[in-house]
């Protein structure tokens, strides 16, 4: 059939055959994704009234939601042949892994603790497996765990295929029965055609358990009676009779999960988890393992938040995933005692595939926050785990079930969860901060999150129509706070990069931040834009420091807060602290090319040209398109003397912006710095012709006529900067550019009415 289309998903390749019917990789041609379509047996689902139940039950198994189970997409039937969608997971079955062999305890424990935690999530839905075992459980790239054909085997017995014969097990045991599962992994209540429960799946868990940790099923047989014996009469051998050193607390719990009489089994698949996080904790030398928090786990000190998987079945609703992961790591960014990965590195991971060890490495973290988030219609669901880094072990998790509007509470609420299982000990203000959560209305929710999402990208045409979602949100609800720190954040970016008049664009915000504060006065965001504000339009020093110094308080994961106070810090000439600061951002959020950016500009101002020449190299290296490093490299290149190579990097910088390098006010500059008059003037031409629209720096105007040797010139464009508060002046004080003027006393003037003179 491959190469042949079912509905709208095309057959790419087979991937297996069973009991229970064919896989095939096929592409969904209308959501434009590869998804896994099984093929159920001919005859499977006798008629129409068959199919309708069949769809119910397979929609009630589309809404479960886990990160360790493979979510069912849809259910259709075309020219007799009836089939299920499912979500197409990376991997390897755990049937290979074991068919080289047990694992060691510690992987026993961590892979038995998800799929328990699995069976948890679908037993609280009243959703029993039926057929766990290692050939329906994939092990991701990532080494995460993922459980197929949930409640199948229960959907096609109901329908009539108990005629089907027991698939083989993994030793080709066949012969009929009259039951549809995987005899190797049946509970003896199973067999014998009884009650099937949630007791049956941890049975099947306890097999499983047994294999992983001997390498050996508990019930051997040459035929399949003989193993249908054994499993309805025979004690299987305690698993430490094959391995001695493991532990006699996992050999207690796997022999309790194989109990031939149900009542006698642990009692829940929770207890199952509590008991297998329990002898984790409990191996020996945990307790005494260096960096432990008391509990004998690895202290956890920092942590990224990973993007949120969209599990709606729906790519519109990619904001709404990415929205909750900012929400989360926002939550978390409040605690001091962590170092919270802020959005921009933890979003360079979206869709990856690397393991999630690999994954820590590269951010510095000891732990990974992941999870998922389903949208429907006014209500979400969240499910996040916590996972150790070096161990890759499961350490906490928990989905939260609530309506879309009191999604503003759920962040400091996974937030307490997770500082709760590290034990990192919250200050009461903190305590109080993420206790403070109020109702939002959904929609307004909704376009909050359509705002930031657009607010991110950064361009013009995106800033503009992120503006709008926050005036919709605002108009929805006019007490949502977070909102009019959005339109604040969007104008300031708009005056910063010249896309809007800056005196313009900066009233508006500072109107919007006010607002924000007045509805909400411990939010990091709107006091960190209120220190923006002051600082490059209000030229208001102490105000805007104070602002900084507040948001930090309220936020101190929020990389934007520390990076602007290192501007700040910069433009007072405290470049020891602004380093400090630039340097805390960047640690912040490592793969935010901005943030090697100003820790470059930080090294600019304070004359170490070669070490901001190093610098801005890396942060290239990480970029090549990062159109402000080249910028800015070219910018400290000038003052080192390397004249050709800054001319380079502003043209390159032109290229990559798809500006005209005629109007390149960094290009003028190293033209004229390099002798090269004519070009020089031809570009500051076009500047000066542009001089009136505002959006053209004039202070850049300035410092060209300086490095032409024109004087003069260079303290009237200076003097008419100063007039029309151009935001670039903010660095006269230290710029190196403006060195020249130092002892002009007219510039010293200029200085003076800034505030900058003795600042």
């Amino acid at each position: 059939m491959v190469g042949t289309s079912l509905s709208h998903y095309r057959l790419l390749s087979r991937l297996g055959a069973g009991g229970m019917g064919v896989v095939f990789c096929a592409r969904d041609e209308r959501l434009e994704r590869e998804v896994a379509l099984k093929i159920l047996p001919e005859g499977a689902l006798a008629d129409d009234a068959a199919r309708a139940r069949f769809r119910q039950e397979a929609l009630a198994l589309s809404r479960m939601n886990h990160p360790a189970i493979a979510t069912v997409y849809d259910f259709d039937s075309e020219g007799g042949t009836d089939f299920l969608v499912m979500e197409l997971v990376p991997g390897a079955p755990l049937s290979e892994r074991l068919a080289a062999g047990p694992l060691a305890e510690a992987e026993v424990l961590a892979l038995g603790l998800q799929i328990a935690e699995a069976l948890e999530a679908a037993h609280e839905q009243g959703i029993v497996h039926r057929d766990l075992k290692p050939g329906n459980i994939v092990v991701t790239p990532r080494g995460r765990l993922k459980l197929l054909d949930f409640g199948l085997a229960k959907l096609l017995q109901r329908d009539g295929s108990q005629r089907h014969a027991a698939s083989a097990g993994r030793k080709g045991l066949t012969g009929p029965q009259t039951v549809l599962g995987t005899l190797e992994y049946m509970a003896p209540e199973q067999l014998a055609g009884g009650t099937v429960d949630a007791r049956t799946d941890l049975y099947a868990l306890g097999v499983v358990l047994y294999e992983m940790a001997t390498g050996l099923h508990p019930h051997a047989g040459s035929s399949s009676a003989a193993v249908m014996y054994a499993i309805v009469n025979a004690r299987p051998a305690p698993p430490r009779q094959h391995r001695p050193a493991l532990s006699a607390r996992l050999e207690t719990l796997v022999l309790r999960a194989l109990e031939k009489a149900p009542e006698r089994r642990p009692a829940t698949a929770r207890a199952v988890a509590e008991e297998l996080r329990a002898i984790a904790a409990a191996k020996p030398g945990a307790g005494g393992a260096p960096g432990a928090d008391g509990s004998g786990a690895p202290r956890i000190e920092s942590l990224a938040v990973l993007p949120l998987v969209n599990l709606s079945n729906d790519p519109a609703q990619e904001f709404f995933a990415d929205g909750m992961t900012e929400a989360i790591i926002a939550g978390l960014a409040q605690i001091r005692a962590l170092r919270v990965i802020s959005r921009t590195s933890a979003m360079q991971y979206k869709g990856a595939k690397q393991p999630l060890p690999e994954i820590a490495r590269a951010l510095g973290v000891d732990a990974v926050v992941e999870g998922g988030v389903l949208r429907a219609g006014e209500r979400v669901r969240v499910t996040a785990n916590l996972i150790e880094a070096a161990s890759d072990r499961l350490r906490w998790s928990n989905t939260y079930d609530r309506p879309v509007g009191d999604v503003l509470s759920l962040q400091g609420e996974v937030a307490r969860a997770i500082a709760e299982e590290i034990r990192v000990e919250l200050t009461p203000r903190e305590q109080r901060q993420l206790a403070t959560g109020r109702l939002v209305k959904p929609d307004a929710y909704e376009a909050y999150l359509r705002g930031r999402y657009l607010w991110n990208r950064r361009t013009a045409p995106e800033l503009r129509r992120g503006i709008e979602f926050f005036q919709k949100a605002i108009e929805i609800d006019p007490g949502y706070a977070e909102a009019y720190a959005g339109l604040a954040d969007s104008y300031s970016v708009l005056g910063d990069i010249n896309a809007m008049r800056p005196g313009d664009a900066f009233r508006l915000g500072i109107a919007a931040a006010k607002r924000a504060l007045e509805i909400d006065e411990q939010l990091a965001e709107a006091h960190t834009s209120m220190g923006f504000l002051r600082t490059f339009h209000e030229w208001d020093w102490d105000g805007g420091e104070q602002s900084y110094r507040r948001a930090i308080a309220c936020n101190p994961g929020y990389a934007t807060a520390h990076q602007w106070y290192a501007e700040h810090l910069i433009i007072r000439a405290h470049f020891d602290e602004a380093l400090q600061e630039a340097r805390q951002a960047h640690q912040l959020d490592p793969l935010a090319f901005i943030l090697g950016t100003t820790i470059g500009d930080t090294l600019y101002f304070a004359r170490r040209y070669d070490e901001a020449i190093a610098q801005l190299r890396a942060t290239i290296e990480m970029e090549p398109r990062f159109v402000p490093a080249h910028r800015d490299l070219g910018r400290a290149l000038v003052q080192s003397g390397r004249l050709d190579e800054a001319i380079e990097e502003f043209q390159t910088a032109a290229r990559l912006e798809g500006s005209d390098p005629g109007a390149s006010p960094g290009l003028a500059h190293a033209f004229a710095a390099a002798g090269r008059m004519d070009e020089a003037r031809r570009i500051l031409a076009v500047l000066e012709g542009r001089a009136d629209t505002g959006l053209v720096s004039l202070h850049a105007i300035a410092v060209t006529h300086l490095a032409l040797g024109e004087r003069e010139e260079a303290i009237e464009w200076l003097e008419r900067a100063f007039q029309e508060r151009d935001r670039a002046l903010v660095w006269a004080k230290v710029h190196p550019r403006l060195d020249a003027l130092r002892d002009d006393p007219r510039f010293t003037e200029i200085l003076k009415r800034m505030g900058l003179a003795a600042a």
